[in-house]
């Protein structure tokens, strides 16, 4: 049809213009005949609104060509086939293949639909089966995830335990280096002072040099006698200073030397237990870093096992709602194919409807009444009729009497 749109379109522009030319010659008898009974209503009229009506809702055409279509169908069934101008023939077999089509195609729906509804019992039982399916498969998910919790919890367990022993290492490191930290603060202080302020303050005398040492010797814990000695001992110059004075000096050097040795003892007998809370501590590292690692895998795996079954959950519930529409959409089913069954016979009939009218041919004219014979003619066969009526009457009666 698309491909015979262009001569389509002519010949059903033409039509109308065509049709309401004057009639066609015909015989002079069959002339006078349709001009003595004059003009009546076309009795198909409603048959071509039918057709027309049909073309119209036809698919698959496009909606502009279907309505052009549609307005010759009047037109061209009007006058009968041997009358028939060629172009109302050509406009009518498009008519005739958008019809076809309409048909073909409600066809291949009652097909599909009776199919649909002769497999509904495979149907129930395949979405049944499904069902079934769907249940074994969220349970066995569950079971997963259950597994994968209980690692899970197991796991955050292990790493909890892990980071709370890392944390307790490098608490110890830290209460046990604070020690050795103050130790080597303590002998670096020393040697600052003992090398500094008190080389200076017992070579020479000068008062603020003599306050600086002594603000910086008082975290040393020497003895206070000691120490107030030694304030007055270096308060003095240096060539007034007597013999009470170098025991004094000598006693701090003593000091200084014991404060500076036992320092260095702590800072030697701390070194192998620092050594060993630092080997503690990047043990407790590594061993809370693979803990965590551990931790996160399981905690994938759990996440993956959820996921899984919030699939299968929603797989199981398509499944149960697909079983549970079954029965609705059955119905359904049977009800649209009534219908298309109903809109098939009524393709059918308006198909059919339409052959009669485009095969249909004029009828021939009606036979010539016989004449009327004259008045006297009939006067004149009277007697003569009344005349034989007895000689009839006696051939009637002879015939009737049994043969001797």
């Amino acid at each position: 049809l698309g491909s015979a749109l262009p001569i389509a379109q002519n010949a059903c522009r033409a039509l109308p213009r065509l049709l309401t030319m004057g009639p066609m010659k015909r015989p002079a008898a069959a002339s006078g005949a349709i001009a003595k009974k004059g003009r009546t209503a076309d009795p198909n009229l409603e048959k071509y609104h039918q057709i027309a009506a049909a073309v119209q809702a036809a698919g698959g055409f496009p909606g502009e060509m279907l309505k052009m279509v549609a307005s010759t169908v009047k037109v061209g069934l009007q006058k009968p086939k041997d009358v028939r101008h060629a172009y109302a023939e050509q406009c009518l077999g498009m008519v005739e293949e958008v019809l076809k089509a309409a048909e073909a195609g409600v066809r291949d729906k009652v097909a599909g639909l009776e199919s649909k509804v002769a497999a509904s019992d495979e149907e129930k039982a395949a979405r049944e089966a499904a069902v079934g399916a769907a249940v074994g498969e969220v349970t066995q998910k569950t079971e997963v995830q259950d597994a994968a919790k209980a690692k899970l919890a197991a796991g955050n367990d292990e790493s909890a335990k892990a980071k709370a022993a890392l944390q307790a290492a490098e608490t110890e490191q830290k209460a046990g280096d604070e020690a050795l930290v103050a130790a080597a603060d303590r002998k670096a202080k020393l040697e600052a002072v003992f090398g500094g302020d008190y080389a200076l303050i017992k070579e020479t005398t000068d008062a603020k040099l003599l306050k600086s040492f002594l603000r910086g010797s008082k975290g040393f814990g020497f003895d206070a006698q000691l120490m107030s000695a030694a304030e007055s001992t270096f308060a003095k110059p240096a060539g007034e200073r007597g013999m009470f004075d170098n025991l004094v000096t000598k006693e701090l050097d003593i000091a200084f030397s014991a404060a500076v040795a036992a320092a260095e003892e702590l800072l030697s007998q701390g070194e192998p237990p620092k050594a060993e809370r630092a080997a503690k501590v990047e043990a407790a590292g590594v061993e809370a870093g693979a803990k965590a690692e551990a931790e996160a895998a399981v905690k994938e795996e759990f996440v993956a096992a959820q996921k899984a079954l919030g699939e299968a959950t929603a797989q199981r519930k398509g499944a149960e709602k697909a079983a549970k529409d079954f029965g609705p959409e059955l119905a359904a089913a049977k009800k649209e194919l009534t219908a298309a069954n109903k809109e098939l016979m009524e393709c059918e009939a308006t198909l059919a409807t339409f052959a009669e009218l485009r095969e249909r041919t004029t009828p021939p004219p009606p036979a010539p009444e016989p004449e009327a014979p004259p008045a006297d003619a009939e006067e004149e066969a009277a007697p003569e009729d009344a005349a034989m009526a007895p000689a009839a009457g006696e051939a009637e009666a002879a015939a009737a009497q049994p043969v001797a």
